[in-house]
């Protein structure tokens, strides 16, 4: 990978330590297009948890907290613009306090890396972002095999590093994300390359997925979907891929939502394209069609609230009720609304990851927790 330092007068980020000093690096996709990369690491992880962000979003507002304060469930006030991500008490603390090293990506066209054609929030095709994905855990599997000790060590081995087991690892997508990491799981299971069903994947997580958006136009399994939404889509994106649609967030509950993503300087703040309109749709139908490729051996856990005002979760009871798998859970909320990393009680959802891992991986995470208090108690 390509080592970066995001420490340029645009961003203003001066490698500041309130999001918790990542390692900042990148790659070069199939395409040619450069996607930033993040990771939070341990020394002796007892697995690799991938973070994959939402639409108009990245990795850091999706997954550390934001410095501000909260008043109500109407207004955030700024506190510092220039340290506007918090990795303290955060997702990423939580997971690297049990054990986990973190890693996340800016998806092609969101946060700090390129974007098709050179346009912010704009798609070639969406399976791009999730062969992204497949290249990005091969390449960190490669990395943390060589160097699994290190928290500090470079990215490229030397002759001397013992390969060892792959680190089990674990995706999280939020939102497009979600769609993301289980379209991820499709490719690999239709792939016939023996390297990508190597990668050791050993749990895959749904935080409020793009399965289903019929609140706002219809169900992916629909006549009207697949003869006029798709077809009309289509041609328009064919006609005018350029043209933006204009960018409608919608929080009811939580209407501070809206001053973070305001408050954000690296997130996009115009509309997608309708390339990427179009493939966001063509996304969820090919989700839909494909589901008997998801391996039945990676279990899968789906979180959605009930009044999500962006993604429909019918859409998800439906899809979670057809998915053929051998260990599949459906964790429905009842006080939240989309972006349950965010929005008041995403302690909760954090818990309920937590022990859902812990049962996936409990020999690993109890030694993990001895080991800590041996410490604790020679000190």
């Amino acid at each position: 990978m390509i080592q970066n330092k995001l420490c340029d007068s645009e961003t203003v980020l001066k490698c500041n330590s309130l999001d918790g000093k990542p390692q900042l690096d990148s790659f070069l996709n199939k395409d040619g297009l450069m996607l930033r990369t993040y990771g939070w690491i341990v020394k002796n992880a007892i697995g690799i948890i991938i973070l994959i962000h939402g639409l108009n979003s990245h990795v850091r507002f999706s997954f550390l907290r934001h410095n501000v304060d909260i008043v109500g469930n109407e207004k955030a006030i700024l506190k510092d613009e220039n340290n506007y991500y918090v990795y303290k008490d955060s997702w990423v603390e939580r997971f690297n306090k049990t054990g986990y090293s973190v890693y996340g990506i800016d998806l092609q066209g969101h946060g700090k890396s390129d974007g098709w054609e050179n346009l912010k929030v704009n798609v070639k095709r969406f399976d791009d972002i999730a062969y992204d994905v497949i290249e990005y855990i091969q390449k960190i599997q490669e990395k943390s095999g060589k160097n699994e000790n290190s928290c500090d060590a470079p990215p490229s081995g030397d002759n001397k590093s013992v390969t060892k087991k792959a680190l089990p690892t674990y995706l999280i997508g939020q939102s497009m994300g979600g769609n993301v990491v289980l379209r991820t799981l499709q490719l690999i299971g239709k792939s016939k390359d023996e390297a990508k069903k190597k990668l050791n994947i050993k749990g895959c997580i749904s935080l409020s997925g793009m399965i289903s958006i019929e609140r706002i136009i219809a169900s992916p399994r629909s006549f009207k979907y697949k003869l006029f939404y798709l077809p009309f889509t289509r041609l328009f994106s064919f006609c005018f891929p350029r043209l933006r649609l204009i960018n409608n967030m919608r929080y009811i509950k939580y209407q501070y939502m809206h001053d973070l993503y305001n408050y954000d300087k690296i997130r996009y703040k115009k509309g997608i394209t309708y390339r990427f309109a179009y493939e966001l749709l063509k996304a969820m139908d090919n989700l839909q069609k494909d589901m008997k490729h998801i391996p039945k051996d990676i279990p899968i856990l789906f979180i959605h609230s009930k009044d999500d005002t962006l993604c429909y979760y019918r859409g998800v009871v439906s899809f979670f009720s057809r998915l053929k798998n051998d260990n599949k859970e459906l964790h429905i909320l009842e006080d939240m609304e989309h972006m349950l990393t965010v929005e008041p009680g995403n302690e909760n959802v954090l818990n309920k990851i937590m022990q859902w891992l812990s049962k996936l991986n409990p020999k690993r995470v109890t030694t993990k927790f001895k080991k800590k208090k041996k410490k604790k108690k020679n000190s």
